[in-house]
């Protein structure tokens, strides 16, 4: 049986079971036949993050880039964040990496998936017509400080690449290239200002990544420190190029004028 057919069987008996005994949801907690832990109703609430900055996804009105990206282009080339860290979205992700639920990864991984390439790509029938594919290609997770894991139980960025890769992307390999400089406060403790300071001399790459394509595997991109810290040491190790796959962006504060 093809792995297409296979999907679609543990689809079929996914909804049977569902139909039987009727799920409910993580969000409102109202039974439902969803084959996802979410129910319809609140999947189609999640905010989307439909007009945004083609390099770092930053949510704007419609246009190429946003001042900072014009004033200082980040190292990597566009910025995948199909939703807005706001309630919904927000609340999944929470559960998920503070809740110590681990199996939540194929959920977000779907969600993501699905809202970025469109349905036919979780169906086997279509690969996602981006460059982001194309030559020798990796998923790397942003990594997590070992503190953290052990807080939360599991390594969350690991865990969500691996979700795309097994779902979806069985051709690309996850490899953990990346590791912490040292200790650092979690980030989101800190204000947007601390999290660019905080960012710089982060991370250290492994001289593996040099000749790869790289796509940064990271939960939610809040000020792009993080992301613009990561893609920058794989640029210096020799990256052909780095784009990133988040499943959220967090809008930009609303400044007094």
């Amino acid at each position: 049986m093809s792995a297409i057919s296979l999907k679609r069987l543990h689809r079929g008996v996914s909804r049977l079971v569902h139909w039987l005994a009727p799920a409910e949801c993580l969000l409102c907690g109202a039974p439902h036949g969803n084959t996802r832990a979410i129910c319809t109703d609140c999947e189609a609430g999640l905010s989307r993050n439909t007009h945004s900055c083609h390099r770092c996804a930053l949510p704007q009105l419609p246009g190429a880039l946003c001042r900072g990206c014009r004033h200082a282009p980040p190292h990597f080339e566009t910025t995948h964040a199909p939703y807005l860290m706001r309630t919904g979205i927000r609340d999944l992700i929470h559960q998920w990496k503070f809740s110590n639920r681990p199996h939540l990864s194929t959920l977000l991984a779907s969600l993501f998936v699905e809202a970025t390439f469109g349905e036919a790509t979780l169906l086997g029938t279509a690969r996602p017509g981006c460059s982001d594919l194309a030559g020798p290609t990796v998923l790397v997770p942003v990594p997590t400080q070992w503190r953290r894991q052990m807080q939360r139980g599991f390594d969350h960025t690991w865990v969500l690449a691996h979700a795309l890769k097994s779902q979806h992307y069985p051709a690309l390999l996850v490899w953990s290239w990346f590791r912490y400089r040292g200790p650092r406060t979690a980030q989101h403790l800190l204000d947007r200002a601390t999290r660019w300071q905080d960012a710089t001399d982060r991370f250290t790459a492994d001289s593996k990544l040099a000749g790869h394509r790289v796509i940064l595997v990271d939960d939610v991109m809040t000020t792009g420190a993080t992301a613009r810290a990561a893609a920058r040491v794989c640029g210096e190790a020799g990256a052909q190029s780095v784009n990133v796959w988040c499943i959220a962006r967090t809008p930009a504060p609303i400044t007094a004028r």
